[in-house]
């Protein structure tokens, strides 16, 4: 008995012990130095300070520890709390408790109030929360059994975005691992407003999560449908089913009108040029498709409205699946609206897929004038123009087929209108269209090889056939690598028209306004230069040979070699903006042969025409040319050789030789097309010219036949104008000729002062020739006005002399002659002679007696007065006192 009871006393004592230590956990557990304890670790492990207000323990089964008015601090630059919960219940199993174990079977709470922000920087008052990195030795994770949320409130504040949003929330209390939470929201985005509310459906741990039977208002359109959202796989997945009345994404700032221009797209395509421009298109649009690999989706969207970067779609239904970087599209239409403009429609069906970054796609579109530019901004493209028509195309490992496709392409930013048809056969695609650029037309008809890489930088796909532009044609029969990009292009090519200025404003090089053409050669082209060699061809009735590069630039460049068997030299003309001939037999395009009649018309030599100054300024040109053998009418050109350089609108042609006449004009030419108006000035240096060879090629035979004598001549003139007329009628300078130590037959002679009596006398009795001493002839020209200062001829039988001048602006002439016999004659008297009227068609008068009594020898008076404003009209002889002299002329020459 006494050991029993000694063993009841231990035991009493042992119970006793531990109650004393339960009833002193209890206390402890009770006190505020446990809160204190809960406070601290729980501040520890969130980096932030964590109040609790009150704490209590219910000590029955389940163990329940209640914790009341819980509070998270904000950092420093936030004021109110991060959290605050107003109860916070967990549910204890005591029996795992009693196993060392910590299982939670409940977790309440009551009132808990979350508060998000986020300043102008994007730093929020969560970031150094979501720091930590999750490690292997980290526990798992304690999740209870069920958890339960009553009155819970979200408050979300972003700054830079202007979001406030105030989200209400409650759960029913089911399984921590798929969580419930009735949600309601309002608030404001970007000013406007919005509500909505739904069930949220939680996994946790499952990382997914759902929104069902979603119902919400932003600003005035109504949504509705189904949201869910896998955050475990490798990549994200969503699905979305979604109606709405109206969507205004550009009121939340996700796409500016920026972005619609291409500035957006402008600034970042500066930062990456270099790298953009070697890679392959394929390649560089794929760049803008990156996000189909990075998560995968279906999506079922039905908007009656959808506003972005400055459009409205329409009625906009779209139907996709996203998975594994492939994207289907079973429906995607829309009606577009840009601000103030009619609907515009898309219809798009098919496929795409970025692989080993290159883009695979089947797709069928119709368009119906979408702006691409606003289609495609969020993908910071740039600006793209406009697409009508109807699209069938596919693209695999690079390769681009079409079939029955047919699309008009807008692209007024660069001046380019495009619109053609295009189909893949077994040997290639064939395009056939038309288009503009830069306000210039053209059609086309092209037959493109095999497409079975696009992007292969050392493929070459054959490329033939037409295009047109007006009424100039260009065949090609080559290859091209990279089409797209327009890498390189090689082969023959053939190129004819009226003139080749017609092709000024579609390359934006000034190429020269002349007779129709056709030419043929050999092209290269690469890097924005194009060469042409073993050029052959013809314009008018000239040929032509040579090499030819032309650099594509901002400053576009011509260098030239050419050389020509024969020149016609009027077909040079229309460069001046004069017509060439257009008689029989001649070419001439249908504008040059208006120019003649136009001319003709009103009498002119020079024409009003204006030359394009702007396309002399922007191009740059070097011309190495030559002509073996020039035919001109009236003067008998032999040769032409001259180096030309035109740059910053600047030209410069030295030097510059003509052979004439058996002897040679040497000159240099400069002008500047920098002002309004041309400026300029020419120099002409004339030696050892064969006056014989000028008569025959003046339609003299039987003159040149007996006529011997050698000119030389200098001149200087100075100009400025915009066309022809206006350089002539204010041209400046002077001319001098002299001729030396030859013969001119007695018709000849009589010719120039037309001595009438001794002009008949020659024809009948064929005398043969007449010694020539000398000729002078000087022309002051001043404002267009050339004035004939000297007019000196001396023959053995009679000296000359003539006076007068030439209104270049009016282009009239007032010239009169008169000759001085040395010896006595048939008749009496010599007849002075006048030359009148245009320099088109001048009439030749002599003045005989009758024609003095009518006033002709008044008018002649006060045209050469004083030099020749001599009365009587009859010549004793004593010619050789009259003029300057031999001597005089020609020592004012040699000066």
């Amino acid at each position: 008995m006494k050991k029993a009871a000694k063993t009841l006393r231990v035991i009493a004592i042992a119970l006793g012990a531990l109650l004393l230590l339960v009833a002193g956990a209890v206390l402890v557990l009770e006190s505020a130095w446990f809160r204190g304890w809960l406070e601290d670790q729980a501040s520890r492990q969130l980096g932030r300070e964590v109040t609790i207000q009150q704490h209590t323990i219910d000590w029955g089964a389940p163990l329940t520890l209640r914790l009341d008015d819980v509070r998270v601090a904000n950092p420093d630059w936030a004021e109110d709390p991060m959290a605050q919960l107003h109860e916070l219940s967990v549910r204890l199993n005591p029996r795992e408790l009693l196993r060392g174990r910590i299982a939670l079977e409940r977790i309440d709470v009551v009132q808990p109030v979350l508060t998000l922000l986020r300043r102008d920087d994007g730093t929020t008052n969560i970031d150094d929360l979501m720091q930590g990195e999750p490690t292997e030795e980290r526990e798992e994770p304690l999740w209870p059994e069920a958890f339960n949320i009553d009155d819970g409130q979200l408050i979300y504040r972003d700054v830079a975005r202007q979001i406030e949003l105030d989200v209400a929330f409650d759960t029913p209390g089911e399984s921590f691992e798929e969580l419930s939470a009735n949600v309601r929201g309002e608030g404001a985005v970007q000013g406007e407003s919005v509500a909505f509310e739904g069930l949220v459906h939680l996994q946790i741990e499952e990382r997914r999560g759902a929104v069902e039977g979603l119902q919400g208002r932003i600003g005035e359109g109504e949504l509705r449908g189904d949201l869910a959202l896998d955050l475990a796989s490798e990549e994200p997945y969503l699905h979305a089913r979604l109606e709405a009345d109206a969507i205004d994404l550009d009121s939340w700032g996700l796409f500016g009108e920026a972005d619609a221009t291409g500035e957006a797209a402008e600034t970042a395509a500066e930062a990456g040029a270099a790298e953009e421009s070697e890679a392959p298109w394929d390649y560089r649009l794929t760049r803008g498709l990156a996000w189909l690999e990075t998560f995968e989706a279906e999506l079922d969207l039905d908007l009656g409205q959808l506003r972005y970067a400055g459009q409205t779609l329409h009625d906009l239904t779209v139907d996709l699946t996203l998975e594994e970087g492939r994207l289907d599209i079973a429906q995607l239409q829309a009606h577009q609206q840009l601000d103030g403009e009619a609907p515009r429609a898309l219809n798009v069906q098919g496929w795409l897929e970025v692989e080993d970054e290159r883009l695979a796609t089947d797709l069928q579109a119709q368009f119906d004038r979408i702006d691409l530019t606003a289609a495609l901004a969020p993908f910071g493209v740039g600006e793209l123009g406009t697409l009508d028509g109807t699209l069938n195309a596919r693209v695999f490992d690079g390769a681009l087929l079409f079939e029955n496709t047919a699309l008009d392409y807008q692209a007024p930013h660069w001046g380019l209108a495009l619109s053609f048809s295009a189909d893949s056969v077994a040997e290639g695609v064939h395009l056939v269209g038309d288009g503009s650029y830069e306000g210039e037309s053209f059609t086309y008809d092209l037959q493109i090889g095999s497409l079975l890489d696009l992007t292969d930088p050392q493929a070459p796909y054959r490329v033939s056939g037409e295009l047109t532009t007006r009424d100039t044609l260009l065949w090609v029969d080559g290859s091209a690598v990279q089409p797209f990009a327009l890498e390189s292009v090689q082969g023959s090519a053939r190129l004819e028209g009226p003139t080749p200025a017609e092709l000024t404003a579609l390359t934006g090089i000034n190429l020269p306004d002349l007779p129709p053409y056709r030419l043929a050669g050999r092209i290269h082209y690469q890097q924005g230069q194009l060469d042409i060699t073993g050029l052959e061809g013809s314009f008018g009735e000239s040929d032509v040979a040579g090499d030819v590069s032309l650099h594509f630039a901002d400053r576009p460049q011509l260098v030239a070699t050419l050389v020509s068997r024969e020149l016609a030299a009027d077909d040079l003309l229309p460069m001046l903006g004069m017509s060439p001939s257009t008689g029989a037999g001649e070419e001439a395009s249908a504008q040059q042969q208006q120019w003649e009649a136009e001319e003709q018309r009103a009498d002119i030599l020079f024409p009003d025409r204006e030359w394009n100054l702007e396309a002399l300024r922007n191009t740059d040109i070097q011309l190495d040319y030559q002509a073996h053998n020039v035919q001109a009418e009236h003067v008998p050109f032999e040769s032409l050789a001259l180096v030309m350089e035109l740059e910053q609108g600047v030209m410069t042609v030295e030097p510059l030789e003509l052979g004439l006449g058996g002897g040679q004009v040497s000159a240099s030419w400069a002008m500047d097309a920098g002002q309004t108006a041309l400026e300029g000035d020419l120099r002409l240096a004339a030696r050892q010219v064969n006056l014989s060879a000028l008569l025959d090629e003046a339609g003299l035979p039987d003159v040149a036949r007996d006529t011997l004598g050698v000119i030389g001549g200098q001149g200087e003139f100075r100009y400025r104008g915009r066309s022809m007329h206006e350089v002539m009628a204010g041209l400046d300078g002077e001319l001098e000729l002299a001729m030396s130590q030859g013969w001119l037959d007695i018709i000849a002679a009589e010719l120039l002062p037309l001595n009438v009596a001794n002009a008949l006398v020659a024809a009948l009795t064929g005398e043969g020739q007449v010694q020539l001493e000398c000729t002078y002839v000087r022309f002051a020209v001043a404002n267009g006005l050339a004035e004939l200062d000297e007019f000196f001829m001396a023959t053995e039988i009679a000296h000359f002399e003539g006076a007068g001048a030439i209104n270049l602006a009016t282009e009239q002439m007032e010239l009169a002659f008169q000759g001085h016999n040395l010896d006595p004659t048939l008749f009496t008297g010599n007849s002075p002679v006048e030359l009148v009227g245009s320099l088109r068609e001048p009439e030749v008068n002599v003045l005989t007696p009758e024609l003095m009594t009518r006033g002709a020898l008044s008018l002649l008076g006060a045209i050469v007065a004083p030099p020749l404003a001599i009365l009587p009209w009859i010549d004793p002889g004593g010619g050789e006192q009259v003029g300057m002299g031999c001597d005089r002329a020609l020592q004012e020459f040699q000066q």
